[in-house]
């Protein structure tokens, strides 16, 4: 892998575009992400993770992106095609676990093999209307021999596997395609789009938090989004239509304030236990051009925020228990997202679900631009953003090595041949 290649990852989010440049740096196989260019700008384009306007989309996508070079030092960037991984979100993403099997070629399973189950699985429940965005993994079965985590070289005519497969409405995928065209930028249709809860596990989590159980939580604009690992493996992913635009929206009702102020008098929050903030404690907050600012009892947004987020948890924790995964996840709750950074919240989660409870911090950044560095270690806002840098260097099953694109070309042109995009092999971690 060269440390050269500058990847892009694009997290087009309810409230803001982030634009990360990223490359990787290998110190005795050990593989570190080194971003080179960071860049985010307000979207107004986006509602619950889906794009309904896809002209102040494209605009919020080139401003991120033209920071982000700027920031690099690379404003040659901006002249060509390039091209990013993006994030999917919103309530149209669809979790399902199914089970596939063909028929070896010969006595023992071999990588072909695998590779045809892959493509079928594939050509079975992709869609009209729906298109699989993620196709993981579980376990495989060989005849009689069950629970196996690689099963290239099994004895075996049969060979069956348990998948989590995650899809997309492809008219979503088509507005973001379609936004990011006019930006200049181009997404593979087969391994350009990641769901967001993934992309951001992919940053802040290590193998030990799937090993051991972990919920990750990532609380954005307009959506929540969840993924449960357990003993290194996805389990189950879901989509909220809750987030943090929801606490400015209350916080605009039951203050009678606009909604500018509204999200600055949330992120100006010092507090979220009602029990330490005095009833004379008064938040001054800004309300428009000619009319002076007003003083608001801060106890009472506190009050106002605390109770939205109780709700947020006590939805995550029924999912947990919904999935069966309740007093299994040893790692807790790791928050990542931009209402992560509000004061307290995780002593929130931590009261409503009794689980142990972190906010992300990512995982495996390289120090060469302090300021970056630290921006990134600080903001779980961009955790997404960082995630989909990652999913060009590693994958989301170490199991599953993704073909290139000249791979995939060459395969096409053998005769009788799948042309699978995928095989299975068993590799020694690098991360």
């Amino acid at each position: 892998m060269s440390e050269n290649v500058i990847f892009l990852g694009i997290d087009i989010g309810s409230t803001k575009v982030a634009a990360i440049l990223a490359k990787p740096k290998i110190y005795n196989n050990h593989i570190m992400l080194e971003v080179v260019g960071l860049g985010s700008a307000r979207n107004e384009g986006v509602y619950r993770g889906i794009i309904n306007n896809p002209v102040k989309t494209k605009e919020a996508i080139r401003q991120a992106l033209e920071i982000a070079a700027k920031k690099a030092e690379r404003p040659d960037l901006l002249n060509y095609p390039l091209t990013a991984t993006v994030n999917v979100s919103g309530t149209h993403l669809e979790t399902l676990s199914e089970t596939g099997s063909v028929t070896c070629k010969s006595a023992s399973v071999k990588g072909e093999d695998v590779g045809v189950l892959f493509e079928d699985m594939q050509q079975t429940y992709d869609s009209d209307s729906n298109q699989i965005i993620h196709l993981l993994p579980l376990k495989f079965a060989v005849g009689e021999q069950h629970e196996i985590d690689d099963p290239v070289g099994h004895i075996g005519l049969k060979l069956s596997g348990d998948f989590k497969i995650i899809t997309a409405k492809k008219t979503a995928l088509y507005q973001i395609k379609d936004s990011l065209q006019k930006a200049n930028i181009q997404v593979d249709n087969e391994d350009g789009f990641a769901a967001s809860p993934l992309a951001s596990g992919l940053a802040v989590l290590t193998e030990d938090h799937k090993n051991l159980g972990v919920v990750l939580v990532d609380i954005g604009g307009g959506t929540t989004d969840i993924a449960i690992y357990h003993e290194g493996l996805l389990r189950h992913t879901v989509v909220l239509p809750f987030g943090g635009n929801h606490i400015t929206n209350d916080i605009r009702e039951g203050c009678h304030l606009t909604q500018e102020s509204a999200e600055e008098a949330k992120t100006t929050l010092s507090e979220t236990n009602p029990n330490a903030c005095s009833l004379n404690t008064l938040l001054v907050v800004p309300t428009a051009d000619g009319i002076p600012p007003i003083e608001i009892v801060a106890r009472n947004i506190v009050l106002i925020a605390r109770a939205r987020l109780r709700e947020i948890a006590a939805l995550v924790f029924a999912e947990v228990k919904k999935a069966g995964y309740e007093h299994k996840l040893r790692a807790g709750i790791v928050l990542t997202g931009g209402t992560a950074k509000i004061n307290g919240i995780d002593s929130i989660f931590r009261e409503v679900t009794g689980m142990y409870v972190q906010i992300g911090k990512p995982q495996n950044l390289e120090r060469t631009n302090g300021p970056l560095h630290d921006a990134l270690m600080n903001e779980p806002a961009f955790a997404t953003a960082l995630g989909l840098a990652w999913s060009s260097i590693k994958p989301l099953d170490k199991r599953v090595i993704k073909k290139s694109k000249q791979e995939k070309e060459q395969e096409k042109k053998k005769p009788g041949d799948f042309g699978a995009d995928l095989e299975l092999k068993t590799l020694k971690s690098r991360m």
